[in-house]
């Protein structure tokens, strides 16, 4: 039996058309395995709330701990929070005027209770051997979904890494 040569380009098409479906496929099922690899919690990366823990690592407490008029920035305060929880020249504990601050500022800020749901800041230390120490902690309202950004102050031999989310 002789096949035709309008039969055999007929075969050839057929046999392009389900390369073409198969490439098709596999690409939907890469798509697909990627999508649902994404964590099911919606957090979202910001660059203003990066830039507003940049900026809330620069402003300057009312607490002062070696001079009465060099009072210090929240940054510092951080990482004199975790190596000595010290008191500043007032009496104050240097963690109570950090959480106190960053606590009204954050609540403010954000305007948090009208439009966003609350927020959740955390600092931890984090060595070169990855050893964690939790330095400070702060929360208010409930969070669902959320956005964050997170911020590294250097503190030898490690770090201070901050993270802020606000919820929505």
């Amino acid at each position: 039996m002789r096949i035709k040569k309008n039969d055999r380009k007929a075969q050839e098409e057929m046999v392009g058309f389900v390369l073409i479906m198969v490439i098709v496929a596999v690409v939907f099922l890469v798509i697909l395995g990627i999508m649902i690899r994404k964590p099911a919690g919606s957090e979202k990366e910001s660059k203003d709330i990066y830039q507003f823990l940049e900026s809330l690592m620069e402003y300057t407490t009312d607490c002062a701990i070696n001079n009465e008029i060099d009072y210090e920035k929240i940054g510092n305060l951080l990482k004199e929070c975790h190596s000595n929880h010290g008191t500043c020249l007032n009496g104050e504990m240097v963690c109570d005027v950090l959480n106190n601050s960053i606590f009204e500022i954050t609540d403010k800020s954000w305007n948090v209770g009208s439009y966003y749901k609350g927020f959740i800041f955390n600092s931890t230390y984090v060595d070169n051997n990855r050893t964690i120490e939790h330095v400070l902690s702060l929360q208010k309202g409930n969070c669902t979904s959320f956005k964050g950004a997170e911020y590294l102050s250097p503190d030898y031999p490690g770090s201070i890494v901050s993270t802020l989310k606000i919820c929505f």
